[in-house]
């Protein structure tokens, strides 16, 4: 069960390859703020976000360098409450709008619940790993 687990993730590479991305994405995004090169910011800003959500991606669902056998439950463990705080977030955030009027009304994009559960998914997993790794020290 393990083995099978474990056959879904990325390989450990793909953290490197994450933060090329990310390096590539926040210069698309910092390009397509510079008036100088007459872009398109329409094009880059887009392009910007969506290769750093891929990276964020890839950084979570990679396995790590030193992959331990509870890393699997531990990752479920975390994957479970990043959706329902995605979803709740994204639940209130939508009750918050529905007051204000049609022409104000800024609901979140599918990019921003992303980005909210990956990062929730991500900080809970290396929380939990390393809380578990001074746990196995003291003992």
């Amino acid at each position: 069960m393990e083995a099978e687990t474990n056959k879904h993730l990325l390989p450990s590479y793909f953290k490197i390859i994450s933060f090329v991305i990310a390096g590539l994405a926040l210069t698309s995004a910092i390009i397509s703020f510079n008036e100088q090169l007459n872009l398109d910011p329409n094009i880059f800003l887009p392009l910007g976000k969506y290769m750093f959500l891929l990276a964020l991606a890839f950084f979570s669902f990679s396995k790590e360098k030193d992959e331990k056998k509870y890393f699997s439950q531990l990752r479920l463990k975390c994957l479970i409450p990043a959706i329902i705080f995605a979803n709740i977030f994204f639940l209130f955030n939508t009750f918050m709008e529905l007051p204000e009027s049609d022409e104000h009304r800024e609901f979140m994009s599918a990019f921003e619940v992303l980005l909210i559960f990956h990062v929730y998914y991500l900080v809970s997993f290396y929380y939990y790993k390393n809380k578990q790794k001074k746990a196995q020290k003291t003992v």
